[in-house]
Order: structure tokens, then sequence, then C-alpha cells
């Protein structure tokens, strides 16, 4: 076919699909990155769990701490390392959430950056640090005040789906320069004082995967406090007399809407739902509770909250905290790291629950229903959950127990019980990064050679058409074999303690091996250049359920990967007295972005106890923060930097010091550009234009970086597309 008849054909296929293009929507695992702070044994643990409860791909999980001293250190030393393996992992497109396993600390100093004329703003909650980072230029510059509006808050009860690609006004999507975009930041738990034990956040995360799409009966308890007049401001509004006597308008509305919707809603005076035991949410003001004296029972997946000072503000004693509530059966909840003031836009609004009645994630509500930028609140729980969600069913052709070559067909197929809406889309997941879009009734057609030889996490995403755009996933493994390839893992055990040295032996068939490495939720946590086999301990892979497998690395360049084996740490186990073994390995970074640079080890003490010391530094790479002791690096390649070089660095705890280890740093200047690969699947063709039509008629595709999508950014794409690459 001549280039101007494939021309006229491909535009002529834009009309039909209009009618199929739609964002990709938040909800499911494939949306989440997980960030888990690989120096403190309980996120460890909490992080393991949560993964695996929520089935998150590899690719999602980033071992890092997510604090910093304050929001400058912040915004350079931690996120721009996370938004540069976003891109260097290709989920940038569809990382919706920022969900952190327990931290050592809630807040970090926002450095006087945000002027709050009632009362000084010290401190940003951490979650909400994530969630301001695609509008860090304006935090940074100083130029947004207390009351700085969060442009996905919506004064309407239309409940509109989340998507961290797209900018938002008003709460629609928008594309004018005053639209802003978000992510959507959430923290676990706190562990600490007044926070939760380890077993009340495994119980959380449990009872929130399980109400997933149950549509749970159920009451939401709006709670008119009277008695406090200062924290019922959400019941009136501000508009409306200081003590609340009248009329309620917000909570009242609220409650309407969810009655009017078939839910069940009630306005209470009082501060708790007192011997109801169907809560599925409270609303109240209040700076003191006690759940079990009241004898409200709360139902999993409720979010229930309360407007105070302090309520995630662990280190202080005079008011109840926002883990009470995860104590007494919740999903989620949101609190203040320090004094915000009674500003009824710095809390979660009463539209929280209609839209959270609506399918909305407890994410997305929450992130709907607050007017202003959340400064100061902190949003507690498993935003995920999502009890209202017409959650569809997927399913699609089976995956053979051989390996497949070539190109594969997978034809997926999937139900909606929702009474109006349908299934309209398709995605297509290899490995956590999405690789094709297909309409009802098309099929996918993988081609399985640009994938390395193994075993690969493939996953079909549906979506129904509704204003939620809610979504299902089904994920699967697909072994592949093109270049002959294979490796295999073998534990010795897959079952022990903290304490206890899991081995595994590893063999690699089809070519000369470089290396071999043992990989845990996309990091390397050892490696070797022999067939002797690794062994790492429990207390480095954390406590809890977790999935490793192993790479081999040919002298080729070619990777080859195991499937993934299963392995069950317990929380408990005596350290012995051996000293730690540091692994060598070799990392490929393209220069001038960040990476997170991982410092591999084995010893059967707490990973709090280990400093890691670098003996020699990169002189082709920037150390963005060295005062880091911890499990990894953050390294910037210089600009032009090629070839190789070493670092090392040794480990020690209180059972003494390791090996010197060595780190070879691979630097590769970025890939000649093909723009018009928009899919980045090695390959130019007809599904880059159609992958390109869904982003721009999202308002997604700035081909020109212009700051905006508009038809320039069209015609530049067709022009490269059709000059090839």
């Amino acid at each position: 076919m001549r280039l101007s008849h494939l021309r006229t054909a491909l535009l002529g296929a834009t009309a039909s699909l209009l009618l199929a293009v739609s964002a990709s929507a938040g909800g499911t695992p494939e949306n989440v990155i997980l960030l888990i702070d690989p120096s403190d044994a309980l996120s460890l643990y909490v992080g393991n769990y949560y993964k695996l409860a929520r089935n998150i791909p590899d690719s999602n999980v980033f071992y890092i701490k997510s604090a910093a001293a304050d929001f400058p250190a912040f915004s350079t030393n931690v996120l721009d390392a996370v938004l540069a393996s976003l891109d260097q992992r290709s989920i940038t497109d569809h990382a919706d959430y920022m969900v952190l396993a327990p931290l050592d600390t809630t807040a970090i100093s926002s450095a006087s950056l945000v002027v709050d004329g009632c009362f000084p703003i010290l401190n940003f909650s951490i979650s909400s640090c994530y969630a301001m980072a695609f509008i860090r230029p304006e935090v940074l510059a100083g130029t947004l005040n207390q009351s700085a509006a969060n442009r996905y808050f919506s004064t309407s009860d239309s409940a509109v789906y989340f998507d961290s690609s797209l900018s938002y006004l008003n709460g629609q999507i928008s594309t004018l320069s005053t639209a802003r975009r978000y992510f959507i930041g959430a923290m676990l738990g706190y562990t600490g004082d007044r926070g939760n034990t380890v077993p009340e956040l495994l119980a959380m995360i449990d009872r929130s995967v399980a109400v997933d799409g149950s549509r749970p009966p159920g009451t939401f308890y709006f709670m008119n406090n009277t008695g406090d007049p200062v924290r019922n401001v959400r019941a009136c509004g501000a508009q409306s007399p200081p003590f609340c006597n009248g009329p309620f308008p917000l909570y009242t509305t609220a409650a309407n809407s969810i009655i009017s919707r078939g839910g069940a809603a009630q306005v209470i005076t009082s501060v708790l739902p007192d011997n109801r035991t169907d809560c599925l949410g409270i609303m109240t003001g209040t700076s003191l509770f006690d759940v079990a004296a009241s004898g409200a029972v709360i139902r999993p997946g409720a979010f229930c909250d309360h407007l105070t000072s302090y309520g995630a503000t662990f280190g202080d004693t005079s008011q109840s905290k926002v883990s009470l509530w995860i104590a007494a059966g919740a999903s989620g909840s949101a609190g203040a790291t320090e004094e915000p003031c009674n500003y009824t836009g710095k809390f979660p609004g009463a539209r929280f629950h209609v839209f959270y009645y609506q399918g909305l994630s407890l994410g997305e509500s929450y992130l709907r229903s607050i007017q202003f930028v959340p400064f100061q609140s902190l949003l507690y729980g498993d935003p995920l959950t999502r009890p209202f969600a017409y959650i569809p069913a997927v399913s699609h052709s089976a995956y053979p127990a051989t390996p497949v070559s070539g190109n594969f067909v997978i034809t997926p197929s999937a139900t909606t019980g929702h009474p109006t809406a349908v299934i309209n889309r398709y995605d297509l997941y290899v490995d956590g990064v999405f690789r094709a879009l297909a309409g009802v009734g098309q099929s996918f057609n993988l081609n399985t050679t640009i994938l390395d030889d193994g075993f690969h996490d493939v996953r079909v995403l549906a979506y129904d058409n509704s204003t939620v755009k809610s979504v299902g996933s089904v994920a699967g493994l697909l072994w592949t074999v093109n270049h002959g390839l294979g490796v295999t893992l073998v534990p010795a055990t897959s079952s022990g303690d903290l304490a206890h040295l899991f081995s595994f032996s590893i063999s690699a068939t089809g070519g000369d091996v470089r290396e071999l490495r043992l990989v845990q939720n996309g990091r390397v946590i050892a490696a070797t250049t022999s067939t002797a086999g690794l062994s790492v301990f429990g207390q480095n892979l954390g406590a809890g359920n977790s999935d490793v497998h192993a790479e081999a690395v040919y002298t080729t360049n070619r990777v080859a990967r195991s499937g993934p084996v299963r392995i069950s740490v317990l929380p408990t186990g005596t350290p012995g007295a051996g000293p730690p073994l540091a692994f060598s390995y070799s990392k490929d970074l393209f220069t001038a972005t960040n990476y997170i640079v991982e410092l591999p080890a084995s010893f059967d003490t707490a990973p709090a106890s280990a400093t890691y010391t670098l003996l020699s530094a990169p002189d082709l790479a920037t150390l963005v923060n060295p005062g880091l002791t911890g499990p990894y690096r953050i390294i910037r390649p210089n600009a032009g930097a090629t070839g190789s070089e070493l670092i090392t660095f040794r480990v020690t705890t209180p059972s003494g010091a390791s090996n010197i280890a060595t780190v070879t740093l691979n630097y590769t200047p970025p890939p000649p550009a093909c723009t018009a690969d928009w899919n980045t699947d090695g390959t130019l063709n007809s599904q880059d234009f159609f992958d390109f039509l869904n982003d721009f008629f999202a308002n997604n595709a700035d081909y020109n970086h212009s700051g905006s999508t508009n038809s320039q950014d069209f015609f530049d794409f067709l022009n490269d597309f059709f000059a090839g690459c």
C-alpha cells in the first residue's frame, strides 16, 4: 500500500476510534507504585504483604526511603529518583497512586514554603508530598497559600475517575493552563507510638481487598457534634452559624444524595453513631473518641475521620489518632500532621461518601472531596479500597504450559454487573508495562520476540464506560522462548524465619553467562558470576510472603528470567554471629537521569542495624545524596558519560564487616529517539498510530513538548510516523 493510501486509511479510522478511546483510570494494582523503606523491617513486612494482597506488579515496587529533611531535599533527593524510575521502567503513563509502606515519620518540613495567616505551616504530610509532585515548581517557588485549590475537587456529586496523566480543573478533565495534575498519595500505616500494630495493618489490608466490589449493606453516618462547634464546621459549612444549631446543608445534602442513589445515610446529633452496627462510614468533628465505648461497629471498607488538629500528629498525646479508626475496623482515614486551623477545605468533605458510594476508590474519593491542596492532611490506610465499584470480571484465552515464540494472540472478554454501563476497552500489560489497547471483540497480537526469554507477568484490564471507568484485571504467567535461553531457580527451602539462610541453586542454558542474579520485586538482592548458587537471609527479604526469581545475564547482553518462587519468612528469629556478605553485580544506566542503585548484601540482623559505606564514588556520575547510609544510592550519570566504571562498598552490622563488593556501572547514552514509536515496543507500526490517537483524544499527547496537546501535535506525529525510524 502506498503511504498516501495508508495515511488516508488511518485518518479515516479516527472517527470510529473516537467511540472506543478512553483514558486509563485508577483502582487496580497496575496503577499503584508501592514505596518500601529497605532499611526498615516493618516497612518490608507490611510492604511484602500489601504487594501480594493487591497483586501489584514487580515493576511497581520501589525500595527507597520515602522521606527527607524538608520538601526541597525531598524534591531533589527522593522525588526526582522516583519519577525517573517510573520512566526507566516505562510505567509513567499509568502510575496513579503513590502508596507508602510504614515509615518512621508521617511528615517532612515544609521549609516555610506555604504561608497561612491562621497558624504557620511547618510541615507537609508525607502522603501529600507525593500528591503534589506535579505542582512542586509552584510549591518550591512559594507562590501557593494555604487555600490553594485542589483542581480535582468537585462541588458537584459527579464521580469522575482519576488519572494522573490528565489535568483537572473544577473537578473535570481540562487542557486549560489553569488545570493541574496530581498523584493520589497515601500511607498504609504508622507503627510507632500511638500508631497501629503490624497485625492491625495486615487485617486492614485483608478486609479492604475482600470488600472490593461487594457493595456491602450498611449506613453512612454524618455526625452533627453540636458540643464541639470548632470541629463541627463540616456539618453546616463556613457560611452557617458557628454552633451549627440550624440546618446542616453539607451533611444533609450528602446524605440525601446517597439515599437518592439507593444507599443508606443518616445525619445524627452526637459524636459517634452509638450502638449502630452497620457503619459504612463515619464523618465527625471531635478531638477525642472511643469507638468501642460507643457500641458502634465499623464495617469493612469504611472510611472514618474526625476533624481535629492532631489526628495524624502521632507525637501528640492530647487527641485521638487516625490509627484508632483502623484498629476499630476501618479501611482508611485522614488527619492533620500539625495544627491546620479549622478550614473546611483542608479536610475531606461530606461528598467523600457520595463519590465512594458511586464506585470511586477510597483514594479517589478523598482527593475529589478535599477542596484545598492537602498540604497537612495525611491519607492513611488502603487507597485502593472500592467496595461500591462494579468491578468487571475479566478472562482471556488460556496460556499454554509450554513456551511460546513469535506472535502470540490473546483474546480478552469481560462482563460487568453495572446496571447501565458496558465494557468498552481492554488494555494489555506485560511485566507492568502497557503494551496495547483493544476494543470489544478484538484480540491482542503480542510480539514476544521483544521480550526476554523466560516467564512474564501478562495482564488484561477491562474498563466500563461509566464516569467512574471501573476497571478489572486478570493476571497470568506467559513463558516465552525466542533466543534459545533459559534459567531455573530452585530453593533449598521455601520457609523459615528472619535469621534463616535461604539458599538457591540457579542454572542457565543457551549461552555464556556473565552474571546470575536473585531478584525480588525488581531489585537485585544477590548476584554471582559462578554457578555455586546464592543465599540470603530472611531479614534481607523481609517478613511475610514474597516472590523471587532468577535472571541470567549473558555475554551477548541478553537476559533470561526464571519463573517466580514464593518464599515465606516468619517475623521471628535470633541473629547469629556471622558477618554480612556483600554481592557484586552490574547495573546499566542511561545518562543524565537519576537511578536507584541497590547495594545487595546478606545478613541476619535487623536491616536498621546495617551501615552501607561507599568506599569509592563514581567519577562519571554524581551521588545525589552522599549522606545515605542505607542499602542503595541515588546516582545520576553525567551527560555524555560512556563506558563502564566501578564503585565499591562494604556493609557493617553488629556481627562485623563484610567483604568489599563492586557495582559495575555501565553508562549508555539514551537510545536515538524514534518518537513515533509511541508505545516504545521497538517497532513502528499501526499500533503506534492507534496508541497515539488514544492519548491524543485523552489530551495526553504533547508530542512536540509545547506544554499542551493540540492539532499541531497530531500533524507532527504524522510527519514522523510516515517518515519512519
